[in-house]
Formats: structure tokens, sequence, C-alpha cells
């Protein structure tokens, strides 16, 4: 399979969601219905969140307190960060492993759809940041996107030398989860073409803590040979990863599938690179 049918399989991976309000926050008595939803992995939940407000709105105590800019999900008592990918909110929050050999019947508590629930008061500004104005995505999204170029060439000018008309067309392919509007705009970006590349932009998420692991991860080793996740991942958390072959106490999952811990980085990133321009990986624990 070549690396565009590849982008597309990953590009049409979604999770299923079940979304209830908060009863505390419905006029209902006995609570309203669920809201049910397939999210892209490959997209975020601002995106989303007017219609899910939208199937609400009618419940609500009061509209002028519970308003989209104050929205919020969460997942057994913890906060979904907006600027996070979907895939990766559910591949962390519910630390499933996908190589497990238990069915879904089995899995009780990874069973889908995903359940989730929607809260207006009570912000968690410690855990998150509040989507104020319209843009406030939009703009913290384009500084991801300038940030992990930043990681891959010391500097954003293939973000920056973006015409206007392609900057809106990247946009508009990611809010309308468009595959060929997005990645013909977002092939320049991280084409080998696109300059020298200095390091891989690359989010490791540790399970159970606050931890985000962001490094500068060189495309060779001191030996030449081609970083892989193996590599990387022993050089960025070796206490994970005291091997750079053997995944032994833990696995890296991409997109909700557990990588092998010798894949080329550089193959990596051309198919299962996040919007954002990050690659980001979960963990699934051993045991």
């Amino acid at each position: 399979m070549d690396n565009i049918s590849l982008r597309r399989v990953v590009w049409n991976g979604s999770i299923p969601c079940r979304i209830e309000l908060d009863p505390a926050e419905s006029r209902v008595f006995d609570a309203a219905g669920p809201y049910f939803i397939s999210l892209p992995r490959m997209s975020y939940i601002p995106l989303y969140i007017r219609e899910v407000y939208q199937f609400f709105e009618p419940f609500l105590i009061d509209t002028n307190i519970s308003k989209v800019g104050n929205a919020w999900l969460e997942f057994e008592n913890v906060p979904l960060k907006w600027h996070w990918p979907v895939g990766v909110l559910y591949d962390l929050f519910t630390g499933r492993d996908p190589s497990s050999n238990l069915r879904d019947e089995e899995d009780e508590e990874h069973r889908l759809p995903w359940n989730l629930t929607l809260h207006f008061q009570n912000f968690p500004s410690k855990h998150m940041m509040r989507m104020d104005t319209p843009s406030s995505f939009q703009d913290a999204w384009i500084n991801c996107v300038k940030e992990a170029a930043f990681s891959r060439h010391g500097n954003a000018k293939t973000v920056m030398s973006l015409s206007k008309a392609e900057s809106t067309k990247l946009w508009e392919g990611l809010s309308s989860h468009d595959f060929e509007r997005f990645w013909n705009i977002n092939d320049k970006l991280i084409a080998e073409s696109s300059g020298p590349l200095r390091s891989f932009a690359i989010r490791v998420y540790v399970p159970s803590t606050p931890r985000v692991v962001q490094q500068p991860v060189p495309p060779f080793l001191e030996s030449k040979e081609p970083q892989t996740i193996g590599t990387a991942l022993h050089s960025l958390l070796p206490e994970l990863f005291p091997s750079k072959r053997t995944p032994v106490l833990a696995r890296p999952v991409v997109h909700g599938v557990v990588v092998s811990m010798s894949t080329p980085l550089a193959e990596l990133v051309q198919v299962a690179v996040y919007p954002d321009g990050f690659v980001h990986i979960t963990l699934a624990m051993s045991g």
C-alpha cells in the first residue's frame, strides 16, 4: 500500500462516541437523552462541539451561562483538552492496548462507544484553555503547526510562506474533514523537499501522569543509521524503554495501532503525522 492510501486509511479512522449532558445542568428531571456521534481520530472536539451543543440546547437550564464557549467534555472525571487530537485523547485516557486478545464483549472498560459527559459549569481552567472566540481553536491549532515546523527545520518558514489561499485551504480541509483538500497543502509542509530535516516533531504521552515528552529527535543516530521508534523511545524514556528493539514495559501506539519498535520514523511521519504536524505516540503499559 502506498503512502497516499495509508494516509487515507489513517484519515478515515474514527471513534464512535456517546455524549451525555451533566444531569445537574439539565432542566429535564430524568435528564436528556445521549447524543451519538462519530468523531474522526484526525480531528478535534471544537470542530464538533457546536453540533453537540445544538442537540442539548433545549435541555439546558440557562443558555446565558451554558454557552458553546463554556462547553467542555470529560471522560471518567478527566477533562479532555481541546487542542489535542481526538485519537490521542482516546488512546491516552482509555489506556487501551490494541494488541490485547480480549474480545470487545470481554473488554468492558474499553467497549465502544466512548462515553463522555458534557459540562458548562466549573470550567477546568487549570487543565485546559478556554475557547473564548470562534477563532480560538484555529489560532491554537496553527500555532501547533508552526511549532512542529520549527521542530523539523529550526524555523517555521514552510508554514509562514504559505499563501493566504493555501492557508485557507489547509484550515478548511481540516474543519470539513476533507482529505484531498487538507493533504494537498499539508504534503508541502512535511515533504522532504521542504528543507533540511533537523529533527522529528514527536510528542510522547505517558499514561496516568500529566507528562508529555517533547524533545528533539534527530533523523539519524551517531552511527548514521536511521532513527526508529525504538531508538527514539529509548532515548526519550529509557526507564520505560530499556531496550531499543523489544517493548518490555510499554508498547508505542499510534492511531490506535501498536507500532513495531523497528519502524523508521521517517516512514512513519509520512503517513501517520497528525494535522498539527506532530507524530503523537501514546503508550500501552505491559501487565
